[in-house]
């Protein structure tokens, strides 16, 4: 896996606040209650981004942006980490799977292409924001099992500023 340290937690859906299952339930249009099965790649998509925050709040980020876009694409979160003093741009890659030991990986969907766009999204959020702490690219992998279940991992530093050959 890239990344300089990773954060991965296990949650049930059963347990997440209702505040969030409201907020779910009203950005994607479908009833809280929904099985995960029955999602639309496009609804799990949002359900992944919409846990992704959710994850980042409860590990002391704060979402300064949800959908940045510029002419050079989308970041799904801009975030402010206080620990390291720098705002973090976020990829966010959703997953099905039947269980969470099968061992999928979304995050690794972020390959070269996506990962020079990410840098032209920094680069135009930087002249947008300037001054700008520092700044770091991380990635969300949120697998959802059947059993509504979710794994979800963050890569903290998966890729840097480096050009790619």
């Amino acid at each position: 896996m890239l990344g300089q340290r990773t954060v991965s937690e296990k949650w049930d859906l059963g347990d997440i606040s209702p505040e969030l299952t409201d907020a779910l339930a009203e950005d994607i249009g479908f009833p809280a209650d929904v099985a995960v099965e029955n999602l639309t790649p496009h609804e799990l998509g949002i359900l992944g981004e919409a846990l992704a925050g959710a994850f980042l709040i409860s590990n002391g980020y704060e979402i300064l942006e949800h959908g940045y876009r510029c002419r050079e694409g989308e970041a799904d979160y801009v975030a402010y980490d206080p620990a390291d003093e720098c705002i973090v741009l976020v990829e966010v890659k959703t997953r099905r799977k039947r269980s969470l030991s099968q061992g999928a990986y979304p995050e690794e969907a972020v390959d070269v292409r996506k990962r020079k766009r990410y840098r032209r999204i920094a680069a135009s959020y930087l002249m947008d924001n300037f001054p700008v702490p520092s700044l770091r690219f991380d990635t969300i992998g949120v697998v959802v099992d059947g059993d509504d279940q979710v794994g979800i991992v963050q890569a903290c530093g998966a890729f840097d500023w480096e050009c790619e050959m």
